[in-house]
């Protein structure tokens, strides 16, 4: 076990090297995993302040991951007998396992901050009277054209019909940031994907498969020194990261 895959495999047997991975001893406000949950779970009203832990529940080495199989069928039945009937089903040949390197599941202890207050007031108003000239007037900022096209309705008389009132929503604000606060806690998987020389194109290609094949792995590549730096995070069912 003399390459670079098989050195780095043995490196993260150590529990204390894969905590050294999702948390640099040069980021002592966790903006890596910060930044890996925001990627992951995308959150419009929610803000992650603090990270207050990170568990590894559970530590896999090349893990396979194959595509997605796409099975189309046709069903054919012959009248006005109907006892006779044909079925074919064509399923494409398995492609070959993508791996992935190193596999970590994690939970995530987080305090966070809403961005967004609940609904406070809900308003409307009657629009039925507005000519199409007073509407296009009044909503200069809106493409009517467009909009009655995206409502699927043939002119301004059907669009007034099928949406006479205009309705306004008005959101409290937002609550301001406990520290003190409980944390919550995140489900994070992360995978990552080894490689030995830095070959930005390739590693790009490999991981744009991942994003349509399977969950979308991470970087870890090598220069002249090795230290753990944040690449971009999964949309999906992982994050990335990069060794250098």
């Amino acid at each position: 076990m003399n390459g670079f895959a098989d050195r780095l495999m043995l490196r993260y047997l150590e529990p204390a090297q894969v905590a050294s991975l999702l948390v640099p001893p040069d980021d002592p406000d966790r903006h890596r995993v910060r930044s890996l949950l925001a990627a992951v779970y995308e959150p419009s009203l929610l803000e992650v302040r603090f990270v207050d832990a990170v568990r590894v529940t559970a530590t896999q080495f090349q893990v396979p991951v194959s595509p997605p199989v796409t099975v189309r069928g046709s069903w054919e039945k012959l009248l006005p007998d109907a006892a006779h009937a044909r079925a074919t089903v064509d399923i494409p040949a398995v492609a070959p396992p993508y791996w992935i390197d190193l596999g970590l599941d994690t939970v995530v202890t987080a305090r966070v901050v809403l961005t967004s207050g609940a609904l406070d007031a809900l308003g409307s108003e009657d629009l039925s009277g507005l000519t199409e000239e007073e509407f296009a007037a009044r909503f200069d900022f809106l493409d009517l054209a467009e909009l009655m096209r995206r409502a699927r309705v043939a002119d301004y008389a059907e669009l007034q019909a099928q949406f006479p009132r205009l309705y306004r929503l008005h959101y409290a604000e937002p609550p301001p940031f406990d520290p003190g606060a409980p944390g919550r806690t995140y489900r994070l998987r992360v995978s990552v994907l080894f490689f030995p020389d830095l070959d930005l194109g390739a590693a790009l290609r490999r991981l744009e498969q991942g994003h349509r094949d399977g969950p979308t792995a991470g970087l870890v590549r090598r220069v002249e020194r090795e230290r753990a730096v944040p690449a971009h995070g999964d949309r999906r069912a992982g994050a990335q990261l990069a060794h250098q």
